[in-house]
């Protein structure tokens, strides 16, 4: 089971790998929106294992 799993992982990488060499936009678009996928992301993660309750921005304006 744990092989099948890393054999499906090992060609999700390689496929997005192979899409964003070849993908139709400039490098820095691309760079762009994967940054903001990613930051997305973590942001969603973080919230879920924290309990989201709270956001990024209220949490360091307390001054």
């Amino acid at each position: 089971m744990l092989g099948n799993a890393r054999t499906a992982m090992k060609f999700f990488v390689y496929g997005l790998i192979l899409g964003l060499v070849f993908a139709p936009r400039s490098g820095a678009e691309t760079r762009k929106e994967l940054m903001s996928w990613v930051s997305d992301t973590v942001g969603e993660t973080v919230k879920t294992v924290t309990g989201g309750s709270g956001s990024s921005s209220s949490q360091g304006g307390n001054t």
